[in-house]
């Protein structure tokens, strides 16, 4: 079955644009004649005679009333390597499914000389192969399909356009699917156009050449320009994204460096890309008027668990082209920044989907970046939508995700024009299996002792408590205590908050337990939260009175090492004790502000333009402190560099800030930034202020 068409030249379904917004149109469509002169494309039905393709190929290849005929078989889909043309290296269950669907598939040659008109041929060719005993199914011409001739420039403000734009993430609504999502490298898109540049800096990771292959001559990589922009429209990374951040993109050459292709070679791309696992066959081509071998063809792949896409077509004509046209196919649209039709954007029965097509800003080869419109701009958005819904339900069936994509599209006019809608990517995934993110909110984690000072034999009793930001008790958290014990062995115990957000651990020490001090951390965690932590120490003397009672002597050359704006480093020499220092306490003033086993401390918190005064004791293993070191002052830097306006492709760690809209955000997981991981959006990356 297949969906209702106009007739017309395969074309690749694109209007390349300088950024200024000219358009180029497709060349002349009315010439249905416009095919591979001396070439013929046959399928002949298994036969029961013949026990397999080998014996099908060789059958044909001796028969002398063939060559008689002048036809040669220049390539059998399915068997052995035969001219000058590559066989198809396809696994046999692959095969066997293509062989019972598309029956065995030939493409002939002939002298044109020889016949007065192709159809003279195809009847020459039929008769002959009926007196062999075979059952020829079709005969189809090798029709060509084309890529347009166009300059394209890389306007130096184009990124910046782009950077303000990002009109086509927020309505398919990536944005929010990736808090879900970006994709895996699991997931393989088979692209199946001009090739891709797999040197360029946004897709090198992402591209598969092994995995690839060119039915157009030469090797994979993309001497035209319009695959590679396809493939950054489905996955790219660095300062522009694609739809994925991660997949395994397969490129499957169908069209020369001209842009030039037949619609046998698209045959072998499809067959291809569902050869080696594709979960996506995107073909942003289109036109040539149906044909059997490629409808066969994408039914075979779809049969085998890939799920096929294709552009409409840019005629602005009320019937959308092939292959989007076959039944088996997703076809989609395009649609402009004001989610009206795009003018070029062929529409009418069969029609399911719409994207972004009109000034998509894309890779290019020698790593470019430029703008193009057409619908084959818009059905990359749909792949990567599929490649994401893939990625968090592996086992989802081309039928299942079909279907999701028509019921979350969101409406945009009638059915005719529109299809079920504009793609949601976030609605799509959900769909799919993904888990809804949270929001990252903070927590405060607060950490006491019952005493600071114990004697052995006495019960330490340790609690944390667990709030949000505005102070309310937080259930269901899990603490993770750590103690540190004086000779660096460590003790740890989990627990959990109460209804008054407070975890509580108790240790009982005895006559053997190390004396000197101990440290003692918390860390929080709950879903929904970013992590939060505490610490704090104690000391546990001998409570028999005859241990040792001799203070280590006091550190010296206390001094400062470095300072910002909001933090004092100090280093010190060490003391001397008769039984070892165990610890040093760093004093604020008379305050306590950190204890450490080194001889340096970090002081953080404090104040901008401040003068504060450090002192540093030493501690034994028996809890005796020593006199009080020299004390150094130190006054902190002026203030905090401002933050930094946000910016795509910087690399951020946690704790960094920056501005955007108008807002100071924090840096909530080491990143390198993205068009498309803005903080308003990405609340998983970014903790609004």
């Amino acid at each position: 079955m297949k969906k209702f068409t106009s007739s017309m030249l395969v074309v690749i379904l694109f209007i390349a644009t300088l950024f200024t917004g000219v358009s180029f149109a497709n060349p002349d469509q009315s010439n249905s004649s416009d095919y591979i002169e001396g070439q013929l494309v046959v399928s002949i039905e298994e036969s029961p005679s013949l026990k397999s393709i080998q014996s099908t190929d060789d059958a044909l290849m001796k028969s002398v009333s063939l060559s008689k005929n002048g036809f040669v078989v220049a390539d059998s889909l399915f068997g052995q390597e035969v001219g000058t043309f590559s066989a198809q290296p396809l696994d046999s269950n692959v095969r066997a499914t293509a062989v019972e669907k598309m029956g065995l598939v030939y493409l002939i040659e002939y002298a044109v000389e020889d016949y007065e008109s192709i159809d003279a041929a195809k009847k020459a060719l039929k008769s002959t192969l009926d007196r062999l005993g075979l059952n020829v199914r079709y005969i189809s011409e090798n029709r060509k399909m084309y890529a347009l001739e166009t300059a394209t420039v890389q306007d130096p403000s184009a990124q910046a356009i782009h950077n303000n734009q990002r009109w086509h993430y927020d309505m398919i609504k990536v944005s929010q699917a990736w808090g879900v999502t970006t994709g895996t490298s699991s997931v393989r898109i088979g692209v199946l156009d001009t090739g891709i540049d797999s040197n360029h800096p946004s897709l090198s990771n992402l591209v598969n050449t092994s995995l690839g292959r060119s039915f157009a001559g030469g090797t994979t990589m993309d001497g035209h320009g319009h695959g590679t922009h396809v493939a950054g429209t489905i996955a790219s990374y660095g300062s522009v994204s694609g739809v994925m951040q991660n997949a395994t993109l397969i490129p499957v050459k169908v069209l020369n460096n001209n842009g030039t292709g037949t619609m046998y070679g698209i045959q072998q791309g499809i067959l291809h890309a569902a050869n080696v696992s594709a979960d996506v066959i995107n073909m942003s081509l289109g036109g040539g008027g149906y044909d059997r071998g490629i409808e066969e063809a994408i039914q075979t792949a779809v049969s085998l668990g890939t799920i096929v896409v294709a552009a409409t077509g840019n005629d602005g004509l009320s019937s959308i082209s092939y292959p989007a046209a076959y039944s088996s196919s997703i076809a989609v649209g395009s649609v402009t920044s004001s989610r009206t039709r795009s003018s070029f954007s062929n529409y009418g029965s069969g029609l399911e989907l719409m994207a972004p097509g009109s000034n998509i800003y894309s890779t290019y080869p020698n790593g470019q970046y430029v703008t193009m419109s057409g619908t084959s701009m818009a059905t990359p958005h749909v792949a990567g939508v599929l490649g994401l819904m893939r990625s968090v339900n592996p086992n989802l069936t081309p039928s299942e995700a079909r279907n999701i994509l028509r019921n979350t599209a969101q409406p945009a006019g009638n059915m005719n024009q529109y299809g079920y809608g504009i793609v949601d990517a976030y609605a799509a995934v959900i769909a799919a299996g993904g888990n809804v993110p949270q929001p990252i909110k903070e927590t405060n984690t607060t950490l006491q002792t019952d005493k600071t000072v114990y004697q052995r034999g006495e019960n330490i009793n340790i609690t944390s408590s667990v709030t949000d930001t505005q102070g309310n008790a937080l259930q269901g958290a899990t603490v993770n205590f750590k103690l540190t014990r004086p000779n660096g062995t460590t003790l740890t115990n989990t627990a959990t908050t109460n209804s008054l957000g407070v975890a509580s651990w108790t240790i009982t020490s005895n006559a053997q337990t190390p004396l000197g001090t101990y440290q003692i951390l918390a860390e929080t965690t709950l879903s929904g939260y970013s992590p939060s932590s505490a610490q704090t120490t104690l000391q546990i003397n001998d409570s028999s009175g005859g241990g040792d009672t001799q203070a280590p002597s006091a550190p010296s050359n206390v001094m400062s090492t470095a300072k910002t704006s909001t933090s004092v480093t100090l280093s010190w020499n060490a003391s001397t004790d008769n039984v070892g220092v165990t610890a040093y306490e760093v004093y604020n003033g008379s305050s306590l502000a950190a204890t450490v086993t080194n001889t340096t401390a970090t002081i953080t918190g404090l104040t901008a333009s401040s003068t504060y005064t450090f002192t540093v004791k030493a501690v034994d293993a028996a809890g005796n402190r020593s006199a009080a070191s020299n004390a150094v002052t130190v006054t902190t830097d002026s203030s905090q560099p401002s933050p930094t306006s946000w910016a795509p492709g910087v690399s951020y760690k946690i704790g960094d800030e920056v501005t955007y809209g108008g807002a100071t955000y924090k840096c909530l997981q080491a990143h390198t930034s993205m068009v498309g991981w803005e903080p308003s959006i990405v609340p998983a990356l970014w903790l609004k202020k």
